[in-house]
């Protein structure tokens, strides 16, 4: 059977039989950068046909106040009025945007938080007109699946306007000003999330968001935590998106998220990213072996080409006939991984060659 990009994706998140494995991708701007030269192209969409990627994203369009750049070549992040980030040099090549200004920092009672955005700003520093445009580009091409971005507020999100000791801190100490901040962050948030579905009349298949919660060996908070502050707010949200549009949701958290995977499938996660499997509880046959008939997982682990080529065939095997995997990086790809790499993933998984024109 030869199945299009929405069949394959469709049926894959339905625990069905696929030709192969949908395939995703996500990279560094550096090594984007080393793969248009590697390809002699220019531009995203151009990469991702080549790859033959079936997860396609719209969005709308930032239409808010001018992120400003400032004289030490930092910069406003995401929003105005937003994180200051630094681009500093990563050891692996490229550079690794670093937070040096977190601007609710200096809030030390709610009523600091009058007049402050979080993450998405106000509703009306976006336009969604543009998302049916984007919509039409693509289906002149083909039949892709495609997603929008739209979540709640949670940990991460608010360590990035508050500081991670501190909003961590927040957490344990002042649970008042925890839940006013993560209140004041999650305005807008669910409007935004619905104007994109609209916008998208019934095109979009699935909406993706999530968090870091974890680091490579454990959570950042404890389960008990998650449940008395984020768990509720995401089983809202995703219950107000199902109830008015057919969408699967795509939850991120990088690390050891094991412990979390329950509570991420009883607030309504479909699909999740990534599957960091040399994080400790992450190995995949267990996860698929718990979860697999509930959850898709999405990603894939480094080694040497023959390495990737061996388990890209071996994750193909442990999912034949049942659906479930999205194959794709388990991290943006970073400027040390081999364009070797990154071809023989989507090889083994395609059963073709992929050349240069």
């Amino acid at each position: 059977m030869c199945m299009t990009s929405l069949d394959r994706m469709s049926a894959t998140v339905r625990h069905q039989p696929v030709d192969r494995p949908p395939c995703d991708f996500s990279a560094e701007p550096g090594t984007l950068a080393r793969l248009y030269d590697y390809f002699g192209i220019d531009s995203l969409p151009e990469l991702l046909r080549i790859l033959r990627i079936d997860r396609w994203t719209v969005r709308p369009r930032y239409i808010g106040p001018p992120l400003r750049r400032f004289p030490d070549g930092s910069y406003e992040a995401i929003i105005s009025s937003g994180p200051i980030m630094l681009d500093v040099p990563a050891p692996v090549g490229g550079v690794n945007p670093t937070t040096i200004h977190y601007p609710w920092a200096d809030v030390r009672v709610a009523a600091d938080l009058e007049g402050r955005y979080g993450w998405n700003g106000h509703i009306d520093w976006w336009d969604f007109s543009t998302i049916p445009t984007q919509l039409d580009a693509l289906e002149s091409e083909g039949t892709f699946w495609i997603s929008a971005h739209g979540d709640p507020s949670g940990l991460q999100h608010l360590m990035m306007w508050v500081g991670d000791e501190r909003f961590l801190f927040l957490l344990a100490e002042d649970p008042d000003l925890a839940v006013a901040m993560i209140e004041q962050h999650n305005r807008y948030r669910l409007e935004h999330a619905l104007k994109s579905l609209v916008a998208g009349g019934g095109r979009i298949h699935e909406l993706h968001g999530g968090g870091d919660y974890s680091s490579q060996n454990g959570l950042l908070i404890s389960p008990r935590m998650f449940r008395r502050y984020f768990k509720e707010i995401y089983r809202r949200f995703y219950r107000e998106i199902k109830a008015n549009f057919d969408v699967e949701i795509f939850f991120h958290s990088c690390g050891a998220v094991a412990e979390l995977i329950p509570d991420l499938i009883e607030v309504g996660v479909t699909i999740l990213d990534p599957i960091q499997v040399t994080a400790r509880g992450m190995e995949i046959e267990s996860l698929a072996a718990r979860f697999g008939d509930r959850l898709t997982f999405h990603g894939l682990p480094n080694g040497t080409e023959a390495e990737v080529r061996r388990e890209v065939r071996r994750l193909v095997a442990l999912f034949a006939g049942r659906g479930g995997y999205i194959l794709a990086p388990s991290h943006s790809l970073q400027m040390d991984t081999p364009i070797g790499n990154i071809l023989a993933m989507y090889e083994e998984a395609q059963g073709r060659t992929i050349r240069v024109k």
